[in-house]
């Protein structure tokens, strides 16, 4: 049980290493931020950071326009907004925040899970201990898996428009 403890912290604890390497401020989510207020939503203030506002935001313009109601900044809602595509070191920093808030939600599930899972086997239930940290083990995945393949779509977008020296693509 000991071992299963420890094996757990540290799984919840490598979910915020991809944070370390993203970075806030993007030109994409300045932009995105000012077409949702002209549009009539409030993001909060338009400085480039995607906190808990323009992530409300954005679920809200997701859900009226019908799109995945994810409340992340994803190509089809930039594409809806109108927000042009960042150059390719902004699509970078847009793929190291789509992991940091990806696995930010899901290490909070998978540590939901061990906290019920501590407090099942505290009460005499390992099998319900273990289907809770089981739940929230799946749960936390699921939603880093989201923000991993969001991630890995604005990375190829860099690299591709890298590759290919796409003008429009490149910062002005």
């Amino acid at each position: 049980m000991r071992k299963f403890f420890i094996t757990a912290t540290v799984a919840v604890g490598l979910c915020g290493v991809p944070a370390l390497f993203a970075q806030q401020g993007s030109d994409s989510v300045r932009q995105a931020q000012q077409a949702l207020k002209d549009k009539g939503y409030d993001p909060g203030p338009v400085d480039g950071v995607a906190g808990p506002k323009t992530h409300d935001a954005l679920r809200q313009y997701q859900h009226k326009e019908n799109l995945n109601a994810n409340g992340q900044l994803g190509s089809e809602t930039m594409d809806h907004l109108g927000v042009r595509s960042g150059s390719s070191g902004t699509q970078m920093k847009e793929a190291g925040s789509n992991m940091k808030h990806s696995y930010a939600k899901g290490g909070k599930d998978i540590g939901h899970g061990a906290k019920n899972m501590g407090s099942d086997v505290k009460h005499g239930d390992v099998v319900q201990g273990g289907k809770d940290i089981g739940k929230g083990v799946g749960h936390g995945v699921a939603k880093m898996g989201e923000g991993t393949g969001e991630a890995a779509k604005n990375a190829g977008k860099s690299v591709k428009n890298k590759a290919t020296g796409d003008k429009k693509h490149q910062p002005q």
